[in-house]
């Protein structure tokens, strides 16, 4: 009759039976230490146009036995740089293409007007007149400030 008694989680005690050589000393097996796995997540980007909130459609896939299938009929998003007039700015969006094809016809300022959308708080790259001359003074972009930086030095 072997018991084990567990006194901690990577090691187990085995004591030893009748059967066994008399006088020996108990056996300590090391157990597979578990590593803890960072929980990953299968995150997807949405396929979602920013402006007009289109998303994929439930449809079927009909065969010739007329045999139904789910799937998904998808909508076409791509990922553009679109140049706002007014701001001096490339915006960056995730559009579908039908969307782009209006933002062409009306202009982006309508198109977000009637979508409800800020264009200000979306994503830019900022070419305008008064960051380009100074990209050219100071030979590089600016650097953020590191918001968990300490406030006051370590004493040594």
């Amino acid at each position: 009759m072997a018991a084990m008694l567990s006194l901690k989680p990577t090691m187990q005690v085995m004591s030893a039976s009748k059967s066994s050589f008399a006088g020996s000393r108990l056996s300590i097996a090391q157990a597979p230490a578990t590593v803890a796995q960072p929980l990953r997540l299968n995150v997807e980007m949405s396929r979602r146009c920013e402006f007009t909130k289109k998303k994929a459609n439930n449809g079927y896939t009909v065969s010739f036995s007329h045999t139904r299938n789910k799937t998904l009929q998808h909508v076409n998003v791509q990922s553009k740089k679109i140049f706002w007039e007014k701001e001096k700015r490339w915006v960056h969006v995730k559009i579908a293409t039908s969307t782009l094809k209006t933002i062409t016809k009306k202009g982006i300022d309508a198109v977000a007007k009637d979508c409800g959308i800020d264009l200000y708080s979306l994503p830019y790259t900022d070419v305008s007149d008064a960051r380009v001359n100074w990209l050219k003074e100071n030979n590089a972009p600016p650097k953020k400030k590191n918001k968990r930086a300490m406030k006051q030095p370590t004493p040594a």
